[in-house]
């Protein structure tokens, strides 16, 4: 068998599933020296996620996914395991390119604050201003309510370009501009129109010559109408022992909310550039990653096209993406100068293993962090003031007591109604899955909201009626 780990170097590979392939990445293991120059050893680290690998292509199942680990701008590890090509016997590699699904809102976000910065545009623009054809009420919805999602817009599922054209000329909202939280693709298809209208090119090109070519990033294109893309592997759909081919990825499904391909690599590439000022300015990378703020003050772990949350006490900011479970995860720790993607091939309805799994277990590696465990259930009269109706977008959730736990219905995870423990001060877990917890917002002793987490990263808002 294969080891991972030579006398002398650790050897960064596809290791699990009878693959290994070494990349081109700097020793991760230090010579033996005091020195304060000496790079950390990370070898242990490193064993663990290749163990964790293993684990997760024999029980997902998986074909194949990459990992991307850097600090301080240097790899830790970036490799691939499994395959990208089952049939082909090709390797999954740190230069495979996958569909990251919603990580394209990441670079949306990044070519319409980039047009701002070149005021070609304005974020507080109305849609009319670039389709004056529009119906009233999509062409009053601004570019920054477009950003984050507080638009009113509540369709769910795909947005392929011609849905969006069509919004943009019969369609209508569910609620006020900025009353709500509410995550729908049709946010960032309209705004893929709006840079096709001001850039004079389409998406696809824009993102190439503006973004991919001058940044480096030749594993990261428009993919989801069949265009190749160097690198580019299969897609698989997971059954209960194997899986097999699926075309999902390579129909119009997402346009501007979820058409692109990258990689690892690449994606590490691009949060490098947002830092260093070669996409947008320092400012609107700072508007980028600041909650959004709903009309009654609720504020919403979201900024402009970028999601954001916790590991532990590790605060991150990026995106998840996925079709029938998520499959992509770009994970930025800026205290900490930490970056984090993992991008997977395969994808199932209530998967086993997705790619925000795995991300937060390899950063709980990383920092050493226990995995999340409920703790003493607080006095009965402290549930209390939890207790009520809140509004979760399109649902009305019942916040209750029963037994020394709250109790949420319907509940987290799709399930009927969900039991949640403490997990400290206004932190509740559930019980049933403790990746998924509410973290309850209060104005003065009493909470106007909660907003609600899966994995670390937000992904609702729950206001108090």
């Amino acid at each position: 068998m294969f080891n991972c780990l030579t006398a002398a170097t650790v050897l960064i590979a596809g290791c699990a599933g009878g693959v290994a392939k070494e990349v081109d990445v700097e020793e991760a293991t230090p010579p033996p020296s005091s020195s304060p120059s000496s790079p950390p050893d990370h070898s242990a680290f490193v064993a663990a996620v290749n163990a964790l690998a293993d684990e997760a292509l024999r029980h997902g199942p998986i074909a194949g996914f990459s990992v991307a680990v850097f600090e301080h701008g240097k790899p830790v590890l970036a490799t691939g395991y499994g395959f990208a090509d089952v049939e082909a016997g090709v390797a999954a590699t740190a230069d495979t390119s996958y569909p990251i699904a919603s990580l394209t809102k990441h670079f949306t976000a990044g070519a319409i604050l980039r047009l701002a910065d070149q005021g070609k545009l304005s974020l507080d623009d109305p849609l009319s201003r670039f389709f004056p054809a529009a119906r009233p009420r999509i062409g009053a919805l601004t570019i920054r309510h477009l950003l984050d999602h507080t638009s009113g817009l509540t369709r769910g599922g795909p947005a392929p370009r011609r849905a969006a054209l069509s919004v943009i000329r019969r369609g209508g909202t569910a609620r006020a501009q900025g009353e709500d939280w509410n995550y729908s693709n049709y946010n960032f298809s309209l705004l893929g129109l709006v840079i096709e209208q001001v850039s004079g090119r389409d998406y696809a090109a824009y993102v190439r010559d503006e973004l991919a070519a001058p940044l480096g990033l030749a594993g990261t294109g428009y993919c989801e109408d069949g265009s190749p893309v160097p690198g580019r592997g299969q897609d698989y759909q997971s059954g209960v022992k194997s899986v097999s081919s699926t075309p999902y990825w390579r129909d119009p499904r997402f346009f501007a909310a979820g058409g692109l391909c990258s990689t690892v690599l690449d994606r590490v590439k691009w949060e490098s550039a947002l830092e260093d000022g070669r996409v947008i300015s320092p400012a609107m990378l700072q508007a980028m990653r600041t909650p959004a703020r709903v009309s009654d003050g609720s504020e919403a772990d979201y900024g402009y096209g970028t999601r954001l949350g916790f590991t532990g006490r590790h605060r991150k900011l990026g995106h998840t993406g996925g079709g029938p479970s998520n499959k992509a995860v770009l994970a930025r720790y800026p205290d900490e100068d930490v970056t984090v993607a993992v991008l997977l091939n395969t994808e199932r309805t209530n998967a086993r293993m997705t790619a925000t799994d795995l991300e937060e277990r390899i950063e709980r590696l990383f920092f050493g962090i226990d995995e999340p465990s409920p703790s003493a259930s607080p006095p009965e009269q402290h549930l209390r003031r939890y207790t009520g109706e809140y509004r979760d977008g399109s649902r009305l959730v019942r916040v209750a007591t029963a037994n020394g736990v709250l109790t949420v219905r319907p509940g987290l995870g799709h399930r009927p109604d969900s039991r949640l423990a403490s997990g400290g001060g206004d932190v509740f877990l559930d019980t049933q899955e403790p990746s998924m917890e509410l973290r309850f917002q209060l104005r003065g002793d009493r909470p106007h909201g909660y907003l609600r987490y899966h994995n670390g990263w937000f992904v609702g808002l729950g206001v108090r009626r």
